[in-house]
């Protein structure tokens, strides 16, 4: 049998990742070469590894020190996220030894995850809906270990256990993808007569998850979406933040409560307060869509840059937010009876809509989440651009579709963007979700 390094080189040869392959996987190849977990590997997962090992010089390092991490690689198949998601919702968050040490296994847990998935991904052995399904439930679950540490480490007072947090935008609708924040609200079920107290579960959950150990990070956390942004409390009453949806929020708001669902804490209670307060807002809305289109062309003066070498993929022109933005407005407009258990932006379109406009809208957003996958991947960070100078175009196709032309992979993006804008702008012009029936 050929070396590893020669299998690796032949599953992406004529590529550009061919060329990085060797000094980016060399920790790993040095280490892990020999193993007997190494000479199972073939096919798509032989495929997928090879391109995380050259797209990530840092995961590459990761997985030399990680031989049982390489042997469930070795061993994956089409069943293996489905099965793993299904065991991360179901088990127990029990501590692993003091604090230090949890917050480190914490770190590593969702590291070794993360690179599972990563490879299955790239390989496609898993279509990336099914990744990012994973990759939501797995955030869930840091969520929930994390809030866990925390109740522990405060353990005593009522308001401690008295505690739920709301995932918002794509953790709620399960869209979760590399490198994606955690946006989270922190809500009791009853006022505290020491908030302080719920305050610390809140802040201690954040820097568990956010602040950097010699393990890295687990994940980025925003709260601003919470009742009054940075100038309202960490934590808020179920009461004030029913008051709040109806009494002071702004349309944004309500878009972002629609893309709401608890995920960790007292799950069963927040997410019926959750619900009964969507149905009341939904009741009394009006048409959002003067609304709508002042705040996206806010955010898109204010947030997107396009230039000649990178894509706007989110904030942009016919971004991912014109969809993100038709979808909940047209369930404000509509305020349908049924509601779709996760959030997502396909679900709530498939909710209020279906038709071919809307099947080609959701087409072109699920191409425009995928790149930008892949620009996560490339940056190793949260981005909300790709680049296309050097060799980063090229770089993105290949991730995206080895088969496809750089060019081409361009010209499909800025054709999904120019559909997805057109969509908008009938919307917003007709002031009804129904010309996407048109």
């Amino acid at each position: 049998m050929s070396s590893l390094k020669d299998r690796l080189i032949d599953a992406i040869r004529g590529g550009v990742l061919e060329s990085r392959l060797e000094t980016s996987a060399a920790p790993f190849l040095e280490r892990r070469s020999k193993d007997a977990a190494a000479a199972r590997l073939d096919g798509d997962v032989l495929s997928g590894l090879a391109r995380v090992l050259a797209s990530q010089p840092m995961v590459a390092g990761f997985l030399s020190h990680r031989p049982r991490l390489l042997e469930r690689i070795a061993n994956s198949d089409t069943t293996t996220l489905t099965t793993r998601a299904r065991e991360l919702e179901e088990a127990s968050d029990e501590r692993a030894g003091d604090l230090e040490t949890a917050l480190d296994a914490l770190r590593i847990f969702r590291r070794e995850e993360t690179c599972l998935a990563a490879c299955l991904d790239l390989g496609r052995v898993t279509p990336f809906e099914g990744v990012s399904y994973f990759l939501s439930v797995l955030a869930e679950a840091m969520a929930r270990r994390a809030l866990k540490l925390a109740q522990d480490e405060l353990g005593g007072a009522p308001a401690v256990s008295d505690f739920a947090v709301l995932g918002m935008g794509t953790i709620a609708g399960r869209e979760f993808t590399y490198h994606s924040d955690l946006d989270l609200i922190f809500l009791c079920s009853r006022v505290s007569d020491d908030i302080s107290v719920t305050s610390r579960v809140g802040q201690r959950m954040i820097s568990y998850l956010a602040n950097m150990t010699g393990a890295g990070i687990v994940y980025t956390v925003d709260t601003r979406l919470r009742p009054s942004g940075r100038q309202g409390v960490l934590v808020t009453s179920f009461d004030r933040f029913e008051s709040y949806q109806l009494e002071s929020a702004e349309t944004w708001e309500h878009m972002a409560l629609l893309r709401a669902r608890a995920i960790a804490g007292q799950r069963d209670d927040a997410q019926n307060m959750l619900e009964d307060v969507r149905q009341k807002v939904l009741a009394s809305g009006a048409k959002p869509w003067s609304d709508v289109a002042e705040l996206r062309t806010r955010i898109e003066h204010e947030r997107a840059r396009p230039s000649e070498h990178t894509i706007a993929l989110k904030t942009g022109r016919g971004g991912l937010m014109d969809v993100d933005f038709l979808a909940a407005g047209g369930m404000l407009e509509l305020r349908p009876d049924r509601f779709p258990l996760l959030p997502s932006v396909p679900g709530m379109l498939n909710t209020i809509a279906q038709n071919p406009k809307v099947t080609q809208l959701l087409d072109d957003y699920a191409l425009l989440r995928l790149v930008e996958s892949r620009a996560r991947l490339i940056a190793g960070r949260s981005v909300d651009d790709a680049r296309t100078d050097g060799d980063q175009l090229a770089l993105l196709g290949e991730l995206v579709d080895p088969k496809i032309e750089p060019s081409a992979l361009l010209e499909e993006i800025s054709k999904a963007q120019e559909r997805i804008r057109t969509a908008f702008e009938s919307v917003v012009s007709h002031d009804a979700i129904s010309a996407l029936s048109d």
